[in-house]
């Protein structure tokens, strides 16, 4: 019974894993190709995959760590509840992208974990690290905001002492910030999936993180055009000075939170770092109908995940009888 639920954690990680890399190519390379910088939806998915397996195999220690050791302890964490955390995240966060709404994958993550460790009667770090993801998930959008709102001064300052010569040297710096993008959803998001694989002590940080890339890159290639349509063409309209702002504000912040370890949402550091770009233009270029289905995603799946996920190991757990 121990290796068949070790072998169905393993796949449900890789599940998420899987949901995650296909659900955020519209947060990484949705304003390179609405824009038209890049062009084949092809192009994009293959630069999410190479980036975002790269950040995940060299940078996502420290999110491993918080997610499988930080909410829950790890002498409390069984085969049979990380499989049913990540089960569940991964089976929302697919739902979420079938119907083309952005959502955050961490606190998707987060949420299933703390459902399934209620209903193991676990101890939970309410005070430490859950108070912390709270903090993390607040001040991300608003720092990206903000970085958002400054660069786009910046930039627009350029622009005009340079003019025509500066545009060609944006679009390519707008295509960095998108590659940034996607290395930092590797850092940021891989531990979300992978993190219990290390809480349990079946893999290293690097290895949990190499795998989880792998399972992402995968994700991106074969499902991610859905998000990138959705983010790309369905939900701004930025033009080069703003789209390069809000990308590097966005890349600034999650990965910021990467390197403290607690896991953030790209979509929300992405609205965060667009806000900050309008508002130094005064303008409002968001489709607000979008954003309003994003902002119901946000408060709904979370708690639609910590519900799934107590539910799920109250039942599995009665009828495989494992505790």
């Amino acid at each position: 019974m121990d290796h068949a639920l070790t072998l169905g954690m393993l796949m449900a990680g890789l599940f998420f894993g899987w949901t995650i890399g296909s659900h955020y190519t519209g947060a990484t390379m949705g304003m390179a190709y609405g824009s038209g910088l890049i062009k084949s939806r092809t192009r994009a998915t293959v630069l999410v995959a190479v980036f975002v397996l790269i950040g995940a195999t060299f940078d996502s220690s420290h999110v491993v760590s918080t997610v499988g050791t930080g909410i829950v302890r790890n002498e409390d964490l069984t085969p049979l509840g990380a499989m049913v955390m990540m089960l569940t995240a991964a089976l929302v966060t697919a739902a979420n992208t079938w119907m083309k709404w952005p959502v955050s994958t961490s606190q998707l993550a987060c949420f299933s974990v703390v459902g399934a460790a209620l209903a193991m009667h676990a101890p939970i770090f309410w005070r430490t690290t859950i108070l912390l993801l709270f903090v993390t998930w607040i001040g991300t959008p608003l720092i990206s905001g903000l970085l958002g709102f400054a660069f786009t001064r910046i930039v627009d300052r350029v622009s005009g002492r340079y003019g025509h010569r500066a545009e060609r040297g944006l679009r390519w710096l707008l295509l960095v910030a998108s590659c940034y993008a996607a290395y930092t959803l590797g850092a940021n998001n891989t531990g979300n999936a992978v993190g219990v694989f290390y809480g349990l002590h079946k893999m290293s940080q690097i290895q949990a993180g190499f795998i989880g890339g792998i399972a992402m890159a995968i994700g991106a290639l074969t499902w991610g055009r859905p998000i990138l349509d959705k983010v790309g063409k369905g939900l701004v309209d930025l033009d080069i000075n703003m789209g390069v702002s809000a990308k590097l504000a966005q890349s600034i912040a999650a990965h910021t939170a990467a390197w403290i370890g607690y896991p953030t949402s790209m979509n929300q550091a992405l609205l965060g770092g667009i806000a900050g770009a309008t508002g130094a233009r005064g303008r409002e270029p968001i489709s607000w109908k979008a954003v309003r289905e994003i902002v119901f995603s946000w408060f709904f799946t979370p708690v639609l995940a910590g519900a799934v996920s107590f539910l799920l190991y109250t039942l599995l757990s009665r009828l495989l009888r494992v505790h």
